[in-house]
């Protein structure tokens, strides 16, 4: 398996190998979806310039763009989509998360059947920009804490089965896991389908550096068969002591699949 960090500060980027990860996951905001090319032109050369593997792309579609509810525009969504997908392939990403809790959260009074009609346009129109673009786009279940339609693994599955296409996959994100105790069979269960991984501790900290055992979450990984990437989604809070933990959490998490006995960590 590789690891990932997910970040869009340059500093980080440009530091994230040295610390022993294989990749950063930026968010959809680094390549300035709603600025013009040329905005975007100067971001990607600094971006370039970090020597940095940039595969892959999480914080897909913001809040203010609805893709649920009665006021979706998709023409602009469509527009949107386009721009970002586009972007992010140019500076390497090949897998876009796709959580963006907040888009797709149904209104009071709003049908469940018709937001999940509208979740399967938006899958249907990102799997057709995604596959243009060499790009794979991950459905990832969102916690009820924060989102309140797509919750479990099992969920996203049965949106990318419904849709059926070569450029939507599944997401296992530990994080969400645990904050509604899905059962980790559920990510094996989904195994033909999963195509990224995110992990961090709780309250969003490095894996490895709090309560939680990552190694639940691994042996279901290995025994579903994946062999990707793992993101660690984290939020920043000591300047002065990420770095450290940063280089702690992954040293730990190889050390954690090397006694598993999976071979390359």
């Amino acid at each position: 398996m590789r690891f990932g960090l997910c970040t869009g500060d340059l500093d980080v980027i440009r530091q994230a190998v040295d610390w022993g990860y294989d990749y950063v996951e930026i968010g959809a905001r680094t390549v300035v979806p709603f600025e013009d090319e040329r905005a975007f032109a100067t971001v990607k050369s600094r971006l370039q310039a970090t020597g940095t593997p940039i595969e892959a792309m999480a914080g897909f579609i913001p809040g203010s763009l609805r893709i649920v509810g009665p006021s979706v525009d998709w023409d602009q969504v469509r527009r949107y989509l386009e721009t970002t997908i586009g972007r992010a392939s140019e500076v390497g990403v090949t897998v876009i998360n796709w959580g963006s809790a907040e888009s797709r959260r149904v209104p009071d009074g709003w049908p469940m059947s018709r937001a999940w009609e509208q979740l399967e346009h938006a899958a249907a129109m990102i799997a057709d920009l995604a596959e243009a673009a060499g790009i794979v786009v991950v459905v990832e279940p969102v916690n009820p804490r924060e989102t309140n339609i797509l919750y479990y693994v099992s969920d996203a599955l049965h949106l990318v089965q419904t849709i059926n296409r070569p450029g939507l996959k599944v997401i296992a994100d530990y994080y969400h896991v645990m904050k509604q105790n899905e059962p980790l069979e559920h990510i094996e269960r989904a195994a033909a389908w999963l195509a990224h991984a995110h992990t961090s501790d709780d309250q969003r900290g490095f894996p490895c550096l709090g309560a939680w055992d990552q190694r639940p979450f691994l042996q279901a990984l290995v025994t579903a068969g994946y062999d990707g990437r793992i993101s660690f989604e984290v939020a920043r809070r000591d300047a002065s002591s990420y770095a450290a933990e940063a280089r702690s959490s992954v040293r730990r998490m190889r050390d954690l699949l090397r006694g598993m006995g999976v071979p390359g960590s």
